[in-house]
């Protein structure tokens, strides 16, 4: 029983690696979905196999362990502010290349009802939440057991946004999207969450604010698209 569980303990990252990406590019293959189900249903996965593979190498105690990091929110008030900081740079600075690059006329911002601020803010940040304690509950800190920083937060933003390549798909909500940008885009993001996730010792937490923060200021962003163009 000992030799099977160190067995498993070896290769937990890897089936968690590989089972996360063949899982999510099957969901917008093989599953017929409204695609404003599939984007939940990918960043649901990463915490489902966490919490197995977790149960499965560690016991009960473990998995309380994994999920008590949702709720470690006594962490420096200044990360509040860096999470949300950078979130808001990034998405405006978005905004500003495109507009010096000729991609939109002019700044636009998307306008949400209260209620529907509401509930898409609800599954964003159940999502951000789910996928975060996934890569950087799980993964990171196994990466960085053995690995450099750069290593650890490439390694996990590659399989991350290989995963999310299944949006670019016919049918999904970024259909026809370029998969280039999509990929770097989200290997950029990487780095910045597994630094945040570096500087506040292991918190989750910061990590969440920022994935979420990122995903609802891309109302700063209205008329941008990674579509490609016919011509190019």
């Amino acid at each position: 029983m000992k030799k099977t569980s160190t067995l498993m303990e070896q290769y937990a990252l890897t089936a968690f690696l590989v089972l996360t990406l063949l899982i999510s590019l099957a969901i917008p293959l093989y599953f017929s979905l409204p695609q404003e189900v599939v984007p939940l249903m990918i960043a649901i996965i990463p915490a489902i196999l966490a919490i197995i593979l977790t149960a499965l190498t560690v016991g009960r105690k473990g998995v309380g362990t994994l999920l008590k990091k949702l709720f470690q929110w006594r962490v420096g008030f200044k990360w509040y502010l860096v999470a949300f900081g950078l979130a808001l740079v990034l998405r405006l600075t978005m905004s500003v290349l495109a507009l010096l690059f000729g991609w939109i006329p002019a700044i636009q911002i998307r306008v949400w009802s209260l209620p529907e601020f509401m509930i898409i803010g609800s599954f964003i940040l159940i999502g951000g939440a789910m996928e975060e304690l996934g890569w950087r509950g799980y993964v990171l800190p196994k990466l960085l057991a053995n690995r450099s920083f750069l290593f650890s937060a490439l390694i996990s933003g590659v399989f991350w946004g290989v995963l999310h390549l299944g949006l670019n798909l016919p049918g999904q909500m970024n259909a026809g999207a370029s998969w280039l940008p999509t990929l770097l885009q989200l290997i950029g993001l990487s780095l910045v969450l597994s630094w945040l996730f570096v500087q506040t010792r292991g918190n989750i937490v910061i990590p969440i604010l920022f994935h979420t923060g990122q995903n609802l200021f891309v109302i700063l962003n209205d008329g941008i698209t990674l579509h490609s163009n016919s011509g190019s």
